[in-house]
């Protein structure tokens, strides 16, 4: 929150943050030691040396065409314009017992959104996981959903959201 205060003594209060961000709350039937190995190892496999499809991560010129062919996810729609995908461009930051930061890059212009994972544990087999995704770079509102993707895409790349009794309940 910002404050700002005149020196007519009033107040005003900026309620919303000045950039895209996402709250995700997820439900795992996994043991939270579980689900923070399965998301590490997700995060390295997709880390900054991976491939973006279509290899729109080596795309230097906005927008342009990918450099290799390559069909949007699960369709036979072939993709024309970068980005093609984001499952790609993930560096973990650290990892604790009951916490995962990392940041994802967008494969094109290379925007950096932080973002992180707090695990508590619920009964014997279920983890509650927060998942909070926020875009680094001031004044950018319109994410189109990249920030909750940050975080979606990790659970479907680690086999989480596939896993029966797995829930999630997103921010607006």
């Amino acid at each position: 929150f910002s404050l700002l205060m005149l020196t007519t003594g009033l107040v005003f209060v900026d309620c919303y943050p000045n950039h895209a961000e996402c709250r995700v709350i997820f439900k795992i039937p996994l043991s939270c030691g579980e689900v923070r190995t399965r998301l590490v190892q997700q995060i390295n496999t997709w880390n900054r040396n991976s491939r973006c499809p279509g290899d729109c991560h080596l795309v230097s010129e906005g927008r342009g065409a990918p450099l290799v062919p390559v069909k949007y996810e699960g369709t036979n729609t072939e993709c024309r314009e970068c980005p093609c995908g984001q499952k790609c461009l993930y560096q973990l930051q650290s990892v604790a017992s009951n916490q995962i930061k990392g940041s994802h890059f967008t494969p094109v212009k290379k925007y950096e959104d932080k973002f992180r994972f707090s695990l508590t544990e619920q009964g014997a087999s279920t983890c509650r996981v927060n998942g909070f995704s926020s875009a680094t770079l001031s004044y950018a509102y319109f994410d189109f959903g990249t920030n909750y993707c940050n975080l979606r895409n990790l659970m479907d790349g680690a086999g989480l959201s596939t896993i029966s009794g797995y829930g999630e309940r997103t921010s607006k």
